[in-house]
């Protein structure tokens, strides 16, 4: 099996640590245990076509553009009322 070196920061070694405790392994079993899942899931086809959807959707809206909200009382009341909206509209076709 290939063997790398990983220069790792001191700062993160108590949570790398806690991470292969709570897996009970070892730091490096850790380690090479977690790049394989990220590997090996990273490469698999989503199962879920609305998780995709999601996630597509959330990738796009963090592109912008941003709107700057000046007054939160405001801002606030008009999602409670977009909100009751679509409650009562999903009430009434129930």
């Amino acid at each position: 099996m290939p063997q790398f070196t990983i220069d790792l920061p001191e700062t993160i070694l108590p949570v790398l640590n806690r991470k292969a405790e709570g897996w009970q392994q070892t730091p490096e079993g850790f380690l090479s245990s977690y790049v394989k899942l990220c590997l090996e899931n990273d490469e698999q086809p989503y199962a879920d076509p609305a998780r995709e959807a999601l996630e597509d959707l959330l990738e796009e809206r963090d592109k912008g553009p941003f709107v700057t909200i000046t007054d939160m009382d405001a801002y606030r009341q008009e999602i409670r009322g977009i909100a009751l909206k679509k409650l009562q509209q999903t009430q009434l076709h129930a």
